[in-house]
């Protein structure tokens, strides 16, 4: 049994046996004698560590302690060891965590899109809370005993405003490559690659860049992560549009990610609602919840939430109770009455007594009906006589109808000139760019042209021979220059489906 293998000494609680062990950090199950119950407890490996450490420690216990989420797991307290090291006790998940059973078993796609769902809020949670994760990866969702996902391991999680630029040792397969070579500071849209690389891998069960029997050591993964495009799942089952939104989040530059969990989540439900399954719900807090749980974090662009709102289709129908409600309760025609009319004004009380088919309101009164005097023969026969003439009148316009020849009605379908296309059949790559350079005094335009261009596509440009990567979302650049220049350019899909290995060249006079 190694050091790391024996358990610490806690006041209060009793050791049962090692869960695992992390970075920095051994997880042991103890039994906590008030309140009694399971918890497990993380606890720093080694005595005497740096400030740094254990800061980072400390700060992953507050990130955990401050964030209340149905799919978060939750810290109960903090505290130190008899040898003094720092622990934290959290929820006790027993069952195992998506690493696990992601070597044994394939997701389904429906129980994949309702994780992402899931977990998506527990992001969007973070998120609103000022705070990133920055290490979301199968092994750190762990299950609760009613097969609930709980995420945890925030121990390298950083405030959204704090820059931090520290070598925190993200884990590579699940990492986007602005975080694995420094290109910029972690983001939102960095944990959402990481989510989507996390779902990936439970509908396939490998890393998105993992290539079964090649090499894949951390180097190999990180150039492939940073050069290769991310890659379809292979699965028949997995609807386009899920393969689409993993490659789009999974995109080398976060700019064609979705902007935020929240956006991703949405995306997830759609794809929930295309395949007719039932609607996982996104739980969220209220706006004002979350603004008193992180002041701190004053983002102008945060999106904001109301709390749930149900609203009944007939909720804006009052009931319709008529004054003599007794009566009407006994009977079934009333009853019917009531339910299929409006009223459009309070009416006052009074019976109703039909005649024919006209409705009289008050009591009737023999005496105000008039008589009608029977209508004298003539009369009888003169109006029998007009109606034969108009009868005859009419059918004589009909036969003129009936006869005439009818115009030649267009077929609906002759504008059909080409079947409509099929949306899942894979767009083709784009061709090579043509790249023209004119110069106007010291301007410089360069323009590019190529095949099967899709109005959303980006591109990269830089100076001939350099190392900068200039994005742009117009397939031209200006710029200033007193002798002749070249430029390269390079396509990107939006949806990141594609990124040129290949620049292609142009120069001005």
């Amino acid at each position: 049994m190694t050091k790391s293998d024996i358990p610490p000494d806690i006041v209060g609680l009793s050791f049962i046996r090692k869960l695992g062990r992390g970075g920095y950090a051994d997880v042991f199950l103890y039994d906590q004698a008030t309140p009694q119950r399971k918890v497990a407890v993380k606890v720093l490996r080694e005595t005497g560590l740096s400030a740094a450490t254990i800061d980072r420690f400390t700060a992953e216990a507050n990130a955990m302690a401050r964030l209340e989420h149905p799919y978060i797991v939750p810290v109960y307290t903090t505290g130190t060891t008899v040898d003094h090291r720092p622990y934290l006790a959290m929820m006790y998940y027993p069952r195992p965590s998506l690493a696990e059973r992601a070597r044994a078993e394939r997701f389904s796609v429906a129980e994949t899109l309702k994780l992402g769902i899931q977990l998506g809020a527990a992001v969007e949670t973070a998120h609103r809370a000022g705070l990133l994760h920055r290490d979301i990866k199968p092994a750190n969702v762990l299950t609760d005993a009613y097969g609930r996902p709980g995420l945890t391991d925030f121990g390298i999680a950083g405030q959204l405003a704090a820059g931090d630029e520290d070598d925190v040792g993200v884990s590579v397969p699940w990492s986007p490559p602005e975080t694995l070579y420094a290109t910029a500071p972690a983001s939102v849209r960095s944990d959402v690659y990481s989510l989507a690389a996390t779902l990936w891998h439970l509908l396939v069960g490998r890393s998105p860049f993992e290539v079964p029997g090649g090499e894949n050591t951390p180097f190999a993964l990180m150039r492939r992560i940073r050069d290769v495009p991310a890659p379809s799942t292979g699965r028949a089952d997995v609807p386009a549009s899920l393969d689409r939104l993993l490659r789009a989040a999974m995109g080398k530059d976060a700019a064609v990610r979705p902007s935020s969990a929240f956006e991703f989540v949405g995306a997830l439900q759609a794809i929930e609602q295309e395949m007719r399954l039932p609607r996982t719900p996104l739980e969220l807090a209220s706006a004002e919840h979350h603004s008193n749980q992180a002041r701190a974090y004053d983002g102008g662009d945060r999106t904001q939430v109301r709390a749930p709102q149900r609203i009944s289709p007939d909720s804006a129908l009052p009931p319709v109770i008529p004054a003599s409600s007794a009566a009407s309760e006994a009977d079934p025609a009333a009853q019917e009455t009531r339910r299929s009319h409006r009223p459009v004004a309070p009416i006052a009380a009074y019976d109703e007594h039909v005649i024919g088919e006209t409705v009289l309101r008050g009591a009737p009164d023999s005496s105000e009906v008039p008589a009608v005097p029977p209508a004298p023969r003539t009369r009888s026969i003169l109006v029998v006589a007009v109606g034969l003439a108009v009868v005859g009148v009419l059918v004589g316009i009909g036969w003129v109808v009936v006869t005439q020849p009818q115009p030649q009605r267009p077929d609906p379908t002759a504008s059909v000139t080409a079947p409509p296309p099929d949306v899942d059949q894979p767009m083709p790559p784009p061709g090579t760019p043509m790249v023209k350079c004119t110069r106007k005094s010291t301007l410089v335009r360069c323009s590019w042209t190529y095949s099967n261009a899709l109005p959303d596509d980006q591109f990269e440009w830089r100076p001939a021979g350099s190392n900068q990567r200039i994005p742009t979302k117009k397939a031209s650049v200006s710029f200033t220059s007193h002798s002749p220049a070249c430029i390269e350019v390079r396509v990107i899909r939006k949806d990141g489906s594609y990124v040129a290995n290949d620049w292609t060249k142009g120069c001005s006079k």
